[in-house]
């Protein structure tokens, strides 16, 4: 972040310093110079100290906008909060081995990932990294939660995150396999979730055929991108993911990855970048691939779209909107299909509200990630709009269940690639 943007994030409070009176303003000042005497510890840790501090001496911006928190109605469960919580217990403060302290360590993993804290932070840092770095300390004592080490157990076993390799489920669910001759423009990288919908994963292959794309989806050797090892930060499992993930896409000679899944987009990318297994290949979100496929003229809207898909609203996926910084391809795409209405929620691009089903909360407390899927749900549901389009496999999981079973024929949750076909 620039110096002007930092200048922005910080004006609110200035002018609340300068109306405090001098001996107010005076602790402050003081605190804010000895905060490295009074709280840096001795030693070495994993956990990001010195900017958990700062979220603890923040005045909780975050707060105001975060996912869990609203969802939770509870006050324990905002950003500044948890980093307090984090620092007390990478500090020793509270036990961490002491059974009396788990909810404690729970809420290290209460969290979806949504980043929208990062949003309002005047210091510009996202509270869950911070989280991520309280779990290697714990982790290194010993101190995973059960339900993070099931996860794990799921990736060794199957190689996905599912009780069963979900990507052998190809057949019996009519996706073609389109297996490499390891000379290919575009690997297709399928995510384990993204299995789950298969009517999405063959309108992108259909659309990808339509567009003349030499591209393979080698489902019998496809493995998870590793991202739940990531967010659990278990760095043998997730590492071990990041090489075979590696070796498989170099194999195919694609210059180019496209995921449908967020998630394992900042898994290959950044994420395995951070771990030292960096894939040197121009990876994007699929969304991104096809809007560079409209622009060359690759793809044209020839067909009128049902009636009863003419009015739409757009839930931004979190990882596209905050982390991969686009919010225009969807709507670029959207907007170049003839008939049809968009109706944008109130919280929408870099403000969405989170479906609930990224990072580890729904691991952690399902109650919870429902109740935010709701939250969203019912902001898409004020649009009018009966027809919610995202791009993300998680997203329209996590959407679904906010939805009521009495309601569910009433409102259709559509990734954006079963609309563009019935355009193309």
């Amino acid at each position: 972040m620039g110096v002007e943007e930092t200048l922005k994030k910080y004006s609110w409070i200035l002018p609340l310093i300068q109306k405090a009176d001098r001996a107010t303003r005076a602790v402050i000042m003081k605190n804010f110079r000895q905060k490295k005497t009074n709280f840096f510890p001795e030693g070495e840790f994993n956990a990001d100290v010195e900017n958990l501090i700062n979220c603890m001496l923040c005045p909780n911006m975050c707060r105001f906008d975060c996912g869990t928190l609203v969802a939770s109605q509870n006050e324990s469960m905002s950003p500044a909060y948890k980093a307090r919580i984090g620092y007390y217990l990478t500090m020793g403060i509270i036990d961490p081995a002491d059974s009396a302290n788990k909810e404690f360590i729970n809420l290290m993993y209460k969290c979806t990932n949504e980043e929208n804290c990062k949003i309002w932070c005047p210091f510009d840092f996202s509270v869950v990294s911070l989280l991520e770095t309280v779990r290697d300390d714990l982790n290194d004592e010993g101190l995973m939660p059960d339900y993070c080490k099931q996860q794990i157990s799921k990736l060794n076993k199957t190689n996905t995150i599912e009780d069963y390799n979900i990507f052998e489920t190809y057949k019996e669910k009519g996706i073609e396999n389109i297996e490499s001759d390891g000379n290919d423009d575009v690997f297709y990288y399928i995510g384990c979730q993204s299995m789950k919908f298969p009517e999405v994963v063959k309108a992108n292959i259909e659309i990808l055929k339509k567009a003349g794309i030499k591209f393979s989806t080698n489902l019998d050797k496809k493995v998870c991108c590793g991202g739940p090892a990531f967010n659990i930060r278990e760095m043998e499992t997730a590492k071990k993911f990041a090489r075979k993930n590696k070796e498989l896409i170099e194999s195919t000679g694609a210059k180019i990855i496209i995921s449908d899944c967020p998630g394992c987009i900042l898994t290959l990318t950044e994420r395995y970048e951070k771990a030292g297994i960096k894939i040197e290949k121009e990876i994007v979100h699929i969304v991104q691939y096809f809007r560079k496929l409209i622009d060359e003229g690759k793809l044209r809207f020839e067909k009128s779209i049902p009636e009863e898909f003419r009015k739409i609203t757009i839930h931004d996926p979190c990882l596209i909107a905050r982390n991969l910084k686009d919010t225009e391809s969807i709507r670029m795409i959207l907007n170049k299909i003839p008939d049809l209405e968009i109706i944008e929620p109130m919280y929408n691009k870099e403000y969405v509200h989170c479906c609930g089903w990224s990072g580890t909360a729904h691991w952690a407390d399902k109650d919870l990630a429902i109740r935010e899927a709701q939250n969203r749900i019912n902001e898409l549901k004020e649009t009018g709009a009966n027809i919610f389009i995202s791009a993300c496999p998680l997203c329209e999981l996590g959407l679904a269940y906010g939805i009521d079973e009495t309601e569910k024929e009433k409102y259709n949750i559509l990734d954006i690639s079963e609309l563009l076909i019935k355009a193309l």
